[in-house]
């Protein structure tokens, strides 16, 4: 996953030119499928940070049957699709170039020369061995974030920034103690009989929630739910002391704080209890039982939370194979859906 970020770095001025070409843009959609769609929502929260620009992300297929009137020669539609063949994102391109909006589709893939694609960014990482996203979720996710940082001006050493990711994933991925701490945490949550699982994000790290959840549930076929973390407290937190594990994905920006907060508060709840909680964070002075700390900060929120997915990746992995499953070819699912 390091290595799809240096990747990244090798064209980032290619991809903040192309951004840069369109700063007076009007409406931006940021559409996708699946993890791309989460990558998407996370691309969009850079647009945070500007003044008076309106970037919105939607499903591929929503943007279809509801979006369109929104869509005119001022807009801009950026696709993400692993593969670059995902139907409804294609279709999603087509029907905007038709409105007379400029299209951009980022990918790992070849370009098929696709005449309604305007600009075609592919991000060579190397083909991706499992059907599930990992690799290319991280990449494709920094790569739309360039190009938004770009299109809102947002003032950003991107070569530092995916320089500083990179090594953190490496580190991350070469620790043996949080290796093996994961891989503890991860059996024990399925010897104890814990099939039901709840990941809360906040900013820049809720879609990475919602990616934690669809990784949980593709590759374990278990329960899951994705929050805002401060959503929790109304109506979810009922379950608080029945048999599941709650996820905190906590980056450090404005919100971690009352994050924290609401951590030690659902420790408090879940004592004694079958709930299990785990905090994943960059966060200062935040540590102990329970937390799994990374050691990463680019300085900004929005781009720290990409490196608490890889803890979350290991689990999942870690949760999966503790249950037998083929964690690299799950079934019923496929590489490129080519149909909707």
């Amino acid at each position: 996953m390091g290595a799809s970020l240096r990747a990244l770095m090798n064209m980032v001025n290619d991809v903040v030119s192309l951004g840069s070409m369109y700063k007076g843009v009007g409406r931006v959609f940021l559409v996708g499928a699946g993890s791309s769609y989460y990558a998407s929502m996370y691309a969009a929260t850079h647009a945070l940070r500007s003044k008076g620009k309106c970037i919105l992300a939607v499903p591929s297929s929503e943007f279809i049957y509801y979006h369109l009137g929104l869509v005119d020669s001022s807009s801009l539609v950026v696709a993400i699709s692993r593969s670059g063949e995902t139907a409804e994102t294609l279709e999603a391109l087509r029907v905007a170039k038709g409105n007379g909006a400029g299209t951009v589709m980022l990918s790992i893939s070849e370009s098929k020369g696709l005449n309604f694609i305007d600009h075609y960014v592919r991000v060579d990482v190397g083909q991706e061995r499992s059907v599930v996203m990992t690799k290319s979720f991280i990449a494709l996710s920094a790569a739309a974030a360039v190009l938004i940082d770009a299109i809102v001006g947002n003032n950003t050493d991107h070569g530092r920034v995916l320089s500083t990711l990179s090594s953190c994933i490496d580190g991350m991925l070469n620790d043996k103690g949080m290796l093996m701490t994961l891989s503890k945490v991860a059996g024990e949550w399925a010897s104890g009989g814990i099939g039901r699982f709840i990941f809360l994000g906040h900013g820049s790290s809720y879609p990475m929630a919602l990616e934690s959840a669809l990784k949980f549930e593709e590759t374990s076929y278990t329960a899951v739910q994705a929050l805002n973390a401060l959503e929790f407290r109304h109506g979810p937190v009922a379950t608080v002391s029945e048999r599941q594990a709650i996820v905190v994905l906590n980056q450090s920006d404005a919100m971690s704080g009352s994050v924290v907060k609401l951590f030690n508060e659902l420790n408090d709840r879940a004592r004694g209890s079958e709930t299990r909680v785990l905090m994943v964070t960059n966060v200062n002075g935040v540590n102990g039982s329970g937390v799994v700390k990374v050691n990463c900060s680019t300085g900004f929120g929005e781009w720290d939370s990409l490196a608490l997915m890889v803890p979350v990746y290991l689990l999942a992995y870690h949760y999966a194979l503790s249950k037998g499953v083929d964690v690299e070819r799950p079934r019923n699912l496929v590489r490129v859906v080519k149909e909707f």
